[in-house]
């Protein structure tokens, strides 16, 4: 077993382990629609052989079994696509994660030869507002939940507060805005804002750096923030496109129809006990409720929920590897004034102080 930050872990080889972990778990979500279905069960059953002998509860054994295979299809679609999209959350995730680190340590090897304030002082800037350009993706995928906005965040400071707040949220809005949108579209901009101010340092090393990089060297680095924002536009599109609601209406309305008459065809089975068609009724609720609730817990991987990514963490080992590159090409000044700029000003010690 794994310390693991970002995520439900679990030992695959213990049965008993992966049965009945709780952590992460559907089993709480799924119990009370079984107990439920369980108790429609007993109560058919009671009145059927106690109350009302004659009473025709029952339903067509053999209709129900062609709307199993229906909910069966719709059920095994919808984890399907609802682990596609999980998936493709969490590349998207890795790819700006990545690019950061990458984008950064370019930065740091390629113009490892100037060592003048001025270059230290362009590298700072490039590291600084590719962080931010991390850490504002991190508030737009966490204000469903949150509700702080990009511009809003300590981390956002100087002169890039002011270019992104005049631009979103300053007359430059009003001036040039084609309709009025709410505050988590607007945020969603900040991140596009901090892409265009990183590209725009980047081809400031013509005048800012005595040995200006070489044209491919700028093409590779200007490549990063290409890729970086091809996952931003990836989360952002899972964001604001959901499963299409028809779908999940129909999957959904078949699925309660299905499971809840399970009852009133068992109740006509004369070839098992009482228990056994309540232990049936059971397994049956669980499977299907059990895998449409998986289907849930991962149709939004982003949030609190155990299951959900731990996107803010992840960030942060991002950031920490770029102080150590800082650090490694221009010192602890300015690793520690970059790790400052992170924590807006608020740590009080040397960051690479053990204590």
């Amino acid at each position: 077993m794994i310390d693991a930050t970002y995520m439900v872990s679990y030992d695959s080889a213990n049965h008993c382990g992966v049965v009945f972990q709780m952590w992460g778990s559907v089993w709480p979500k799924v119990l009370p629609y079984c107990i439920f279905n369980v108790l429609v069960m007993m109560g058919l059953g009671y009145l059927k052989e106690v109350k009302a002998s004659n009473l025709k509860m029952q339903t067509s054994a053999q209709g129900h079994g062609f709307i199993t295979v229906v909910v069966a299809f719709l059920v095994v679609s919808r984890v399907n696509i609802a682990l596609g999209r999980f998936t493709e959350a969490r590349n998207n995730l890795g790819i700006m994660y990545r690019e950061t680190r990458e984008l950064i340590q370019n930065v740091c090897v390629l113009s490892n030869h100037a060592t003048t304030e001025e270059a230290q002082q362009w590298r700072h800037e490039l590291a600084y507002r590719t962080l931010l350009m991390l850490r504002t993706t991190m508030v737009v995928i966490d204000y469903p939940t949150d509700f702080v906005a990009a511009w809003d965040i300590p981390e956002l400071q100087g002169e890039e507060r002011s270019l992104v707040k005049n631009g979103l949220t300053g007359p430059l809005r009003s001036r040039w805005s084609h309709s009025r949108r709410g505050e988590w579209e607007e945020t969603m901009r900040v991140p596009i804002r901090l892409a265009y101010l990183v590209r725009k340092a980047l081809h400031s090393n013509t005048t800012r750096l005595r040995v200006p990089l070489a044209i491919p060297q700028e093409l590779k680095l200007l490549g990063c923030v290409d890729t970086f924002m091809s996952g931003y536009y990836g989360v952002r599109k899972f964001l604001t496109t959901p499963v299409p609601f028809p779908l999940i209406q129909m999957a959904r309305t078949f699925l309660f129809l299905y499971i809840f008459t399970v009852p009133m065809v068992l109740v006509t089975d004369e070839t098992s006990s009482h228990v056994a068609r309540c232990l049936i009724v059971f397994m049956i609720t669980f499977g299907f409720m059990g895998l449409e609730l998986v289907a849930i817990e991962m149709d939004n991987p982003f949030g609190d929920d155990a299951n959900d990514f731990n996107n803010a963490a992840m960030a942060m080992t991002a950031y920490e590897d770029s102080y150590l590159t800082i650090y490694d090409v221009d010192g602890e000044e300015w690793a520690d004034k970059l790790r400052r700029k992170m924590d807006d000003g608020k740590t009080k010690t040397n960051f690479f102080d053990d204590d």
